[in-house]
């Protein structure tokens, strides 16, 4: 149903809704072609951390010409309410991915094309390896990676997670992002993804500046930062174990296409690189993986460069319809 209370507009012609999955779960959906007369599958789009579904607005229109189309807000994003901030690190992460199959579950009818951007990606992995059935095809865009593939543990991010994982530095970082103004926080956040921060469109960002001055007046927000938070420390807690992760990614039985910018501030092409050929060498069918990389693209693929990360992901899921 509509949701009056989110009062965001999007320039790019999704409609929004929000559920009420144990709270408001929120989400923009653009029906494909023929929605309505007949079949069209759904692309179901998890954004990356601190940002929203809003994200996936630059490349909506160009994959609902051919799809139904949902952009999903995780737990303390955009217009879904706040996880439990209690939780420890590993349990946020699983409180998301309760989300993610849940609405699966309750709101589509057939196995989706998952697409997952940045942390999204680490829980688009995990959906599917929890609920292969639930999921057709598999696109990462920029998902984090760890430094090294070949060692049980990565010192460097187990150091950054101990750091991270202290009530000080928790507190030093909410009280900054308490103090930033909304459109701060975009731009940063933005300049700390790529360096190509010209090539987001202006409404996209405008539209998330937008969503986080109502975000940040929210009566959860605390919680939401700390949802947020934990995510975080979690998600290192996976990529700290190289090997462990490897394997897992390698484990993923549908076919999976991973997009990289060259340019990404956030995941290094080399580091990218070395761990797709790992995975491709140690899964059970390697043609499963699909690897692409695009130069001029920072960390924000399908807003930098929406048409080649639309031409890319329809091209691919018609090869192999």
């Amino acid at each position: 149903m509509p949701d009056d209370s989110h009062d965001i507009r999007t320039p790019y012609g999704a409609t929004s809704t929000t559920v009420d999955i144990g709270g408001p779960v929120h989400a923009w959906v653009r029906p494909g072609p023929g929605a309505g007369t007949e079949e069209v599958a759904t692309v179901l789009c998890l954004h990356g951390l601190g940002g929203s579904a809003l994200n996936f607005g630059p490349v909506t229109p160009l994959l609902a010409e051919r799809h139904r189309v949902v952009a999903l807000d995780l737990l303390g994003h955009g217009g879904t309410r706040s996880g439990r901030p209690e939780l420890s690190a590993s349990a946020a992460v699983e409180e998301q991915l309760d989300l993610v199959a849940t609405y699966v579950a309750t709101r589509v009818d057939e196995p989706v094309v998952l697409v997952g951007h940045s942390l999204g990606g680490v829980l688009a992995v995990l959906h599917t390896l929890a609920h292969p059935e639930t999921v057709d095809r598999l696109v990462l865009l920029a998902p984090p990676v760890p430094h090294r593939t070949d060692a049980a543990r990565d010192r460097g991010l187990a150091a950054k997670r101990a750091v991270l994982g202290t009530s000080l530095v928790r507190g030093l970082v909410d009280r900054q992002l308490r103090r930033t103004v909304p459109a701060d926080l975009v731009v940063r956040q933005v300049a700390e993804a790529t360096p190509h921060t010209d090539r987001v469109p202006a409404a996209a960002l405008a539209a998330s500046v937008a969503e986080q001055e109502v975000r940040a007046s929210a009566p959860d927000a605390a919680a939401a930062r700390r949802t947020q938070w934990n995510a975080i420390l979690g998600t290192i807690d996976l990529l700290a174990r190289p090997l462990e992760w490897r394997d897992r990614l390698a484990e993923v039985a549908v076919p999976t296409l991973w997009l990289q910018g060259h340019d990404d501030l956030k995941v290094p092409l080399d580091d990218a690189t070395r761990l797709a050929t790992s995975v491709r060498a140690h899964a059970s069918v390697p043609e499963r993986w699909d690897f692409r990389t695009r130069a001029g693209v920072g960390h924000l693929p399908h807003m930098e460069d929406a048409a080649w990360t639309a031409d890319a992901l329809l091209g691919w899921l018609g090869a192999r319809a």
